[in-house]
């Protein structure tokens, strides 16, 4: 099994988590989406990502709140892991920056687009966060280019095509449409099964294009009072939240 997106380092005992979670077979891509992730991250060895993956990036809700310094950095987690996401990055109306005070793209879009460019020059998947207008989303990726032309690696052979990842989706038909020319990945999460116009698109999405996430976090510890739980449990936990979500994808 694969968690597609899961916020390890905001669970318990992350390192702990990783090996009780590889130990009963269930991978995952690691999502450290602000500056403190990617320390938690950092400090984990890398045998503990056999079979999963990670991705740093800037989530629109601390859009506003990063460094030149952090931007820094993050290229240089990215040029130091070369198998490492873009993300999850993105845009939404809930946080400040979503747009100027005219009206205006703000500093959401401005990140969003830094990151964006950042994975068609690096030539890696993006995880996109997306609360708010899908269709902007999609015109900043065609304007940026995203993904790309297809690099070739030193023997010649093409490097591995690269996708737009659309986590814990609700768009509906349209996106699923549009998007089709940048290689996307929709990434289900139960929430993607309660919006109709998200219902109704999920069965014209290609088969190979669809995956499945939990996007744990600490307020999945909550809701499900895990707080006190051994990693045992709360690996057992995620399993069955991604199995029931699998489910409702048939």
């Amino acid at each position: 099994m694969y968690d597609f997106h899961l916020h390890l380092a905001r669970l318990p005992q992350p390192k702990k988590l990783a090996i009780t979670l590889q130990d009963q077979g269930l991978h995952f891509n690691a999502i450290a989406c602000e500056p403190w992730e990617w320390e938690v991250l950092q400090k984990m060895d890398g045998n503990l990502f056999e079979g999963s993956t990670r991705s740093y990036g800037i989530h629109p809700m601390v859009a506003s709140d990063v460094t030149e310094a952090d931007w820094e950095r993050l290229e240089s987690l990215l040029d130091n892991y070369p198998e490492a996401c873009v993300g999850e990055c993105g845009l939404d109306k809930r946080y400040e920056g979503y747009s100027d005070d005219n009206g205006k793209p703000g500093l959401q879009e401005q990140a969003f687009r830094r990151q964006v460019e950042l994975a068609r020059d690096k030539h890696r998947d993006l995880h996109i966060h997306c609360v708010g207008d899908y269709s902007r989303i999609v015109k900043i990726l065609e304007e940026c280019g995203y993904p790309g032309k297809k690099s070739v690696i030193k023997t010649r052979k093409r490097a591995p095509k690269i996708h737009v990842i659309f986590h814990r989706f609700g768009g509906d038909i349209s996106v699923v449409q549009s998007s089709q020319p940048m290689s996307p990945i929709f990434s289900l999460h139960q929430d993607s099964f309660r919006k109709k116009a998200t219902l109704d698109a999920i069965p014209q999405i290609p088969a190979e294009q669809i995956r499945f996430e939990t996007d744990a976090d600490e307020t999945f510890i909550a809701t499900n009072l895990l707080k006190n739980e051994s990693s045992d449990r709360i690996a057992q936990a995620l399993k069955e939240q991604l199995e029931e979500t699998m489910k409702l994808g048939g």
